[in-house]
C-alpha cells in the first residue's frame, strides 16, 4: 500500500500513464497493424480516410475503442503537463479527473455530432467531414506522444511541447479544410456557425469547469 501511495505522490505515475499509452499502441498493432500504420501515415496519405468511410467501420470495434481511449490519454497528458494552472495539485488524482472530463467530452461530442447530422438529414453530406475531423485528431495524438515523452524525460520546456502540438493541430485543421473544401466553401455560414457552437464553445466551457 505504501508503495502505491509513493508512486501516486510523485512523478512516477506519469511514466506509468505513458507506458499505458504505449501498451494500447501495442494492442492496436496486434489487432490490426495495417490500420494503425494507416492512421500514423494519414497526414500524407489522404485516401486512407476515404477508404475508412467507404468501409463504414463500427465505433464500438475493439481497435476503435482502444484508439479513442489512447487519444483521450494523450490529450489529457498534454493538457496536464503544460496547460493546467499551477494552482492545481500535480498528482494522479488531478490527472484522473482531467482524463475523465476529456473522455466524457469527446464521447458526448461524437454522439452530438452524429445525432445532429441524422436529425438534419445531412448524414451523406457530412459523414466524410466528421470522419476526417475525428480521424485526424487520432493522427495528431499518435504523433504527439513521442513529443510528450521527450518533454517529460529530456527537455522539460513547455514551449517545445506547445509548439509541437500547435504545428500538428494547425496541420490537422488545414487537412480537414482542404479535404472538405467543397462543403466549407458551399456552406461557409453554416460551417462557421458549427465551428463556433460545437468546436470552440464546448472547449471553453470544459476549460472553465476544470480550472475554477
Amino acid at each position: 500500500m505504501q508503495a502505491v501511495e509513493r508512486i501516486i505522490n510523485n512523478e512516477s505515475w506519469i511514466t506509468l500513464v505513458i507506458l499505458a499509452a504505449i501498451v494500447l499502441l501495442s494492442v492496436m498493432k496486434l489487432i490490426n497493424s495495417n490500420k494503425l500504420w494507416g492512421y500514423t501515415t494519414a497526414f500524407y496519405t489522404p485516401g486512407f480516410f476515404q477508404k475508412r468511410v467507404e468501409d463504414n467501420p463500427s465505433f464500438t470495434s475493439p481497435f476503435n475503442l482502444i484508439l479513442f481511449t489512447y487519444t483521450a490519454i494523450v490529450i489529457s497528458l498534454f493538457t496536464f503537463l503544460v496547460l493546467l494552472p499551477k494552482s492545481f495539485e500535480y498528482n494522479f488524482y488531478t490527472f484522473s479527473v482531467l482524463f475523465l472530463c476529456l473522455l466524457s467530452y469527446l464521447l458526448v461530442r461524437r454522439m452530438l455530432d452524429y445525432f445532429l447530422i441524422n436529425i438534419l438529414g445531412l448524414t451523406q453530406i457530412l459523414k466524410y467531414f466528421l470522419h476526417t475531423k475525428l480521424g485526424y485528431l487520432h493522427v495528431v495524438c499518435l504523433w504527439l506522444l513521442p513529443f510528450v515523452v521527450l518533454y517529460q524525460f529530456t527537455f522539460k520546456n513547455p514551449t517545445f511541447l506547445i509548439s509541437s502540438f500547435s504545428i500538428l493541430f494547425i496541420f490537422r485543421a488545414f487537412l480537414i479544410l482542404n479535404n472538405n473544401k467543397r462543403i466549407v466553401i458551399g456552406k461557409l455560414f453554416y460551417f462557421i456557425l458549427y465551428f463556433c457552437a460545437l468546436e470552440i464553445a464546448p472547449l471553453l466551457i470544459l476549460y472553465k469547469t476544470t480550472t475554477t
